[in-house]
């Protein structure tokens, strides 16, 4: 795993590929590398707004950024397409994206209950994922064999947990005025983040 990791780091230290190095990206998480998902829910976190976008063809396209989120520019290192967001991609099209969806959101957190409005929780990610690789690609692949080894081959990005805090357990301290115990909910935090991986794995 080590070696897997650094290799990719000097990959990427590299200039933009123009051969994919791998077959797909697919992202997970907050508003760190949400694409525009959140353009598509009933929400306040919305940044499709000026001067969000402004270094992106001076485009606001619903990422909390000036600009690429470091998801997009991992994509392009990889030599691949920048991920789009799953909400933004119509029913009838998303069996046709073989090379990784976004699925981030923003004001999401690892837990159901760390939200700022509507938002796509990583369970709700997670769920999308594994429809996708359910009633999606199959449709590309000849069979299990071949999607196993596609799927993998792909690299998923995962960026969350700062919400948890500041949406949710320094809200409830604020609300009880306590001080509540940090490594627990630190623990609790890493167990269903690890629980969430495991589902996308099988």
């Amino acid at each position: 795993m080590v070696i897997y990791l650094l290799t990719l780091q000097i990959l990427l230290a590299n200039s933009y590929c123009t051969k994919s190095l791998v077959p797909a990206l697919y992202v997970f998480g907050d508003s760190t590398v949400d694409a525009g998902n959140n353009n598509n829910l009933n929400t306040p976190a919305k940044v499709n707004i000026f001067p969000y976008g402004i270094d992106f063809n001076n485009c606001s396209t619903g990422r909390f950024s000036n600009g690429k989120t470091f998801a997009d520019i991992i994509a392009l290192k990889l030599g691949l397409p920048m991920p789009p967001p799953y909400m933004g991609v119509s029913t009838i099209k998303r069996y046709q994206i073989v090379s990784g969806i976004n699925y981030a959101s923003g004001s999401c957190g690892i837990l159901n209950s760390t939200r700022y409005g509507e938002c796509l929780s990583l369970n709700k990610q997670i769920e999308y994922f594994t429809s996708i690789v359910t009633n999606d690609l199959p449709r590309n692949f000849r069979s299990k064999a071949k999607l196993s080894h596609y799927l993998s081959k792909s690299i998923f990005l995962l960026s969350i947990g700062s919400n948890d805090y500041m949406l949710n357990y320094f809200k409830q301290e604020m609300v009880t005025n306590q001080k509540g115990n940090h490594e627990e909910f630190a623990n609790y935090l890493l167990e269903q983040l690890g629980f969430n991986i495991k589902v996308t794995y099988v």
